[in-house]
């Protein structure tokens, strides 16, 4: 994996010649010692690295394939209304779908490019977004491939590592169940502080109210697993019908609504929930 990437990086590749080694490696299994030393030379790479020690870094995995709204979006919104500094790393969309940065461009976010934009917004606002195709020259290498080979890799797992935020803790949603552990424990090789991976158990990467959630949790360099249900934060169950959004006209209205507090359906509660064991993540 790692030579494929300095290989892409570092020489003159062709677009065919480069997708045709993407395929051997794209969906090859990889060690966390082998991912953290490829995490290390991309940020090595990166022409930005911020320090923002007290923040709270979200990021998903993506690809549950569900017709959901963009709930890890709408919660770092909804902390920052609380005064929680946040940041928010992502991308846009492929293949027609609907991504967190597609909401956050229909909305009215500026969205950063340069070390002064993403301070002067995260300074003012408890909250910034960093849009991987604008700050990582390493995606910008790798875009068309993946849009080519349309099914998820480890590149899905490699891009909720690579902020380019240091903090003090990170939420990251895992669309996959058999890579939890890699991103835990690659979290833990590369001496992160405060890490949780959470996932539904059936795709979803959010907490959910429908069942249970799947956490793996990072503190102190120990890792402990367990299970939420939405009865532990003082949410009632419902079914999944109740809070999906098949349409990306209902995601844009519904998001509308939460943010300005007048969403009556249960997608509110869907986004309370993670926003309430975010504040207790990161408050205890």
């Amino acid at each position: 994996m790692l030579n494929f990437i300095k290989t892409v990086l570092e020489e003159n590749v062709s677009e065919q010649e480069k997708y045709s080694q993407f395929i051997e490696v794209a969906e090859k299994e990889i060690e966390a010692e082998e991912l953290a030393e490829v995490i290390k030379y991309i940020k090595e790479k990166q022409s930005i690295i911020i320090d923002l020690p007290n923040s709270l870094d979200i990021c998903g995995t993506w690809w549950s394939g569900l017709p959901r709204i963009n709930t890890s979006t709408l919660t770092a919104i909804q902390l920052a209304k609380q005064w929680i500094k946040v940041t928010k790393h992502g991308n846009n969309a492929s293949s027609g779908r609907f991504g967190s940065f597609d909401l956050i461009e229909t909305l009215w976010y500026k969205i950063p490019e340069t070390p002064t934009e993403i301070l002067e917004q995260y300074n003012t606002k408890n909250l910034v977004f960093l849009h991987a195709k604008k700050l990582y020259p390493f995606f910008k290498e790798f875009s068309q491939i993946r849009k080519k080979y349309e099914k998820p890799t480890i590149f899905n797992i490699i891009g909720p590592l690579l902020s380019p935020v240091n903090s003090d803790f990170q939420m990251i949603w895992c669309s996959f169940e058999d890579k939890m552990k890699l991103m835990i424990e690659t979290c833990r090789i590369l001496w992160r502080k405060n890490v949780m991976v959470l996932r539904w158990e059936d795709w979803l990467d959010e907490v959910t109210l429908t069942w249970e959630t799947k956490v793996l949790e990072l503190r102190d360099k120990k890792i402990k697993e367990y299970s939420m249900n939405p009865r532990d934060y003082w949410f009632e169950k419902c079914s999944e019908e109740e809070i999906m959004a098949e349409k990306i006209e209902d995601k844009i209205r519904i998001a509308k609504k939460i943010i300005a507090w007048v969403c009556e359906t249960k997608h509110k509660d869907l986004v309370d929930i993670n926003t309430k064991i975010a504040l207790n993540f990161i408050n205890n």
